[in-house]
């Protein structure tokens, strides 16, 4: 046999080489798509805040959370398994690897507050929302869509993961303080205490500092900042698109109670 393979020199010829940005301008740019992508205010949380929303869509908002946390709190232990410091030599050393089991914890109830999946059936109890309706609900193509898409880049890579749940995701919802509105609106106005808002009032501001502070330590490479990059867009995206879905609710007949 004379022929002989040969196989290209894949070296130095990868998207890793291309240029990197500093950190700090990096996550200056991803603030900047932040705000060109998630552009539209939740006005369905605002109505919850006054008390106008009525009955019938607060039960519905309340089986989307249901699904959102059926969801994010099944899947979470992928990010924790990415960890990059996962075998250091003690947990005291790692940073990744005990922010996100401490948030695993939490969401899975070993923390000290219950499991996030369970607080959002109390929720859907004080409405008067049974079990099998919970089951049965059809979330909307985008709630679908944008729990998904955080999904998979939660499996894709540490990093993506990092971008997508923790900052696209925790840090985002921190910075729209739609707990505290959440929690209040229903507690002045519909008199309920629903403890999973109550909960996630402080827990993600805390949840979205540590995701800003991890993600500029995994976004050394032009590879990581293109991946990063790429997965907060798609996310913000999705969010957004939930968001606008979320708001055209308000214009169906008997949307607001006085």
């Amino acid at each position: 046999m004379t022929d002989q393979r040969e196989f290209k020199d894949i070296r130095g010829s990868g998207a890793e080489n291309a240029s990197t940005l500093p950190v700090d301008e990096y996550m200056t740019g991803l603030e900047a798509l932040q705000a060109e992508v998630a552009t539209e205010k939740n006005l369905v949380w605002e109505r919850v805040a006054d008390g106008t929303l009525s009955m019938e869509l607060l039960q519905r908002l309340c089986k989307e959370y249901y699904f959102l946390g059926k969801w994010y709190t099944s899947e979470f232990g992928s990010i924790v398994s990415n960890t990059p410091d996962v075998d250091a030599l003690d947990l005291g050393a790692s940073e990744h690897f005990v922010h996100w089991t401490q948030n695993l914890a939490d969401e899975t109830g070993f923390a000290g507050d219950r499991n996030h999946v369970d607080m959002k059936i109390e929720w859907a109890r004080q409405l008067g929302i049974t079990d099998d309706e919970l089951l049965s609900y059809r979330a909307m193509p985008e709630s679908i869509g944008s729990v998904f898409t955080t999904l998979y880049y939660m499996r894709r890579s540490y990093e993506e993961g990092l971008a997508a749940f923790g900052w696209a995701g925790e840090r985002f919802a921190a910075s729209t303080n739609y707990a505290v509105k959440m929690y209040e609106g229903m507690r002045d106005h519909y008199g309920i205490e629903v403890e999973n808002f109550k909960v996630h009032a402080y827990a993600e501001e805390d949840h979205g500092k540590a995701a800003d502070y991890l993600l500029r330590q995994v976004v050394q490479t032009a590879g990581q900042q293109r991946r990063v990059r790429r997965a907060v867009e798609h996310v913000l995206v999705m969010r957004n698109a939930r968001t606008a879905a979320l708001n055209r609710w308000l214009e169906e007949p008997g949307a607001l109670r006085k």
